[in-house]
């Protein structure tokens, strides 16, 4: 995450509007692409997940002369991945990001967090918490709603990744290994 966000905050055009609901990984996000002006950096609130996807879409049909990009989990995604569909079908050039972890990783820590405050002693999490069983290929299900997707699963594809991304006409998805 560290690299692709670094990448992409050296290659970003000035004018980037970032939607982040990340969460887990939005401080890499928010140290290399900060917010510079009003407008420019739009974050989830209330801690609900899923609104990633949608709402840089929402941003890019107010602002269509505007690059944007929305980060989401690989969790939030799934409340919401069928608006790739409607990226595609109405051609909303928005670009996403998701940041794979194979895991609800904000339910781990948000567990984590009550077990404590309760005193519990930590132990396993939930089995419905993991997301590797089976493995989410969110770069194939993202064809297979007519937007075009790439897999970073090493740190050496960052660059070319935000390359891609960047400069693709028309919606693209990258799916982001983060763990």
């Amino acid at each position: 995450m560290e690299r692709f966000a670094r990448a992409l905050g050296e290659q970003a055009p000035p004018d980037l509007i970032v939607f982040d609901e990340a969460l887990t990984a939005s401080e890499a996000i928010f140290r290399h692409l900060p917010p510079r002006s009003p407008g420019q950096y739009f974050q989830t609130r209330g801690g609900s997940l899923g609104v990633g996807i949608p709402g840089a879409m929402g941003i890019k049909l107010a602002r269509p002369e505007a690059p944007v990009i929305g980060f989401t989990g690989d969790g939030g995604s799934m409340y919401t991945i069928q608006a790739l569909w409607t990226a595609a079908r109405y051609g909303i050039g928005a670009k996403f990001v998701i940041c794979n972890n194979r895991r609800y990783q904000l339910l781990d820590d948000n567990i984590e967090q009550y077990w404590r405050d309760l005193g519990i002693a930590p132990h396993a999490h939930p089995d419905a918490f993991d997301l590797s069983r089976p493995d989410i290929d969110f770069a194939g299900l993202s064809r297979s709603l007519g937007v075009p997707g790439i897999r970073v699963d090493k740190p050496e594809q960052a660059e070319s990744a935000v390359a891609d991304l960047l400069s693709h006409e028309g919606p693209f998805l990258v799916d982001l290994a983060t763990a």
